[in-house]
């Protein structure tokens, strides 16, 4: 997902980037204890049957769902936030740390690499002075083309 935000008389621009997450971590909760509980029901009942290795297998399949949510929860709470004002293009990422990158404005280019392999992202970098930052590695193609064509956009008006 891409929010904007234009300030067309400082010729300035704040981008809102972070992947589409239709599953909050409340409903990846309420799922998983839903799936416990569907699970261990349907092994307690073969393990009344006789069945009774069924239940170290529903445990791990239970572990292994959990640790994927949690995977999946932790990586969609990333999320950049960038700055274009009158001198500089910062980039903050957000998740369980904060980092922060600087570049001039003037001299820093936008770069939107196609994939050789069919059917790879691609991939958008901010480069300037030898340093590159991956911007928006979390958004589809035509979201990821929407945000070059933005972005490039405020970042010409300074040229």
């Amino acid at each position: 997902m891409v929010a904007t935000q234009f300030d067309h008389v400082r010729d300035a621009g704040r981008f809102l980037v972070r992947p589409n997450s239709s599953l909050s971590w409340q409903g990846a909760l309420r799922f998983y204890a839903g799936m416990v509980i569907v699970t261990f029901g349907i092994a307690s009942a073969f393990a009344m049957q006789g069945a009774w290795l069924i239940l170290p297998f529903a445990g791990l399949e239970m572990l292994v769902l959990g640790v994927a949510l949690y995977l999946v929860a932790r990586r969609n709470a990333r999320w950049q936030t960038i700055s274009v004002n009158a001198d500089q293009v910062e980039v903050v990422e957000h998740g369980a740390s904060r980092e922060q990158q600087t570049f001039q404005r003037a001299w820093a280019t936008l770069v939107h690499e196609h994939s050789r392999i069919n059917g790879h992202p691609s991939r958008l970098l901010i480069r300037s002075h030898g340093r590159s930052l991956e911007i928006g590695a979390c958004l589809a193609e035509p979201e990821k083309a929407y945000l070059a064509r933005q972005l490039g956009q405020v970042m010409r008006l300074a040229n």
